[in-house]
């Protein structure tokens, strides 16, 4: 019997790859194999970022072997492969069908990690950074999920090995959501909407605290409140400011 524990070695492929193999793979039809040997294909493929071939072998083998000793791995290898060839819907599926035939696996913390990564991805791609797409102005629905599976995975598995990962792409999640709402707020503020630019502001304020967006949120809270002659608030704000230590780098 195969040990549960070959399942890290292919799932960590998620956080670093090891080194490629040189040998030619070939590109021939999908051989009758042993459910071993398949998945040692599909890992050399992965290994070769042939991402494609590994899909094909790793489908075959879940065909062909359902209810073998690899089932789980290669449902788990499966979520990666699909993230890494950019099919964000099969990736999410294949996490909704780990958990659904799953619920209390050892490997919660990795399919967290995966869910979250998958959520990101379908907010945007590299290569719309790199365009200069401004994904303030897209849906935040995929951010606030990936938001929710990263805070999940660092606040019940905080020794898991993909937690300091998680963690510092929930900084940047969180900084993608407050640019949002600052982009909104500013709007509503350019308008002379007031109140709608106060409660973006407040948005950022409470729940995203740690942002650069921050002390410019407080400091138009203050000038709105007053220009509005609301002085309970304004004053709650001035207090909340001074009692607030900023990083450098707020805008």
């Amino acid at each position: 019997m195969f040990s549960k524990k070959i399942l890290l070695p292919f799932a960590a492929l998620a956080l670093l790859l090891t080194g490629c193999s040189s040998e030619v793979v070939e590109k021939d039809a999908i051989p009758d194999l042993s459910q071993e040997a398949l998945h040692a294909k599909a890992k050399q493929y992965a290994s070769l970022g042939d991402y494609s071939n590994a899909v094909d072998y790793l489908t075959a083998l879940d065909s062909r072997y359902p209810f073998g000793e690899l089932t789980d791995q290669v449902q788990l290898d499966m979520i990666y492969v699909y993230y890494k060839s950019h099919k964000t819907d099969l990736a999410r599926a294949a996490i909704s069908r780990y958990n659904r035939l799953n619920p209390n696996s050892m490997y919660a913390d990795y399919v967290l990690y995966m869910s979250g990564l998958t959520y990101l991805q379908a907010h945007g791609t590299m290569i719309q950074d790199f365009l200069g797409f401004d994904r303030a102005q897209k849906d935040p629905q995929n951010l606030y999920d990936a938001y929710k599976n990263f805070n999940d995975l660092i606040e019940t598995y905080p020794d898991s090995p993909y937690a300091k990962d998680a963690y510092y792409r929930l900084i940047g999640v969180k900084d993608q959501i407050a640019r949002r709402e600052w982009a909104i707020a500013s709007f509503y503020q350019k308008k002379g909407a007031l109140i709608s630019a106060i409660r973006h502001y407040q948005t950022i304020v409470y729940s995203f605290p740690d942002t650069k967006y921050v002390k410019k949120s407080l400091e138009r809270m203050i000038e709105n409140y007053e220009e509005l002659g609301l002085n309970v608030p304004a004053q709650n704000a001035r207090k909340v400011y001074e009692n607030s230590r900023f990083d450098e780098n707020c805008l």
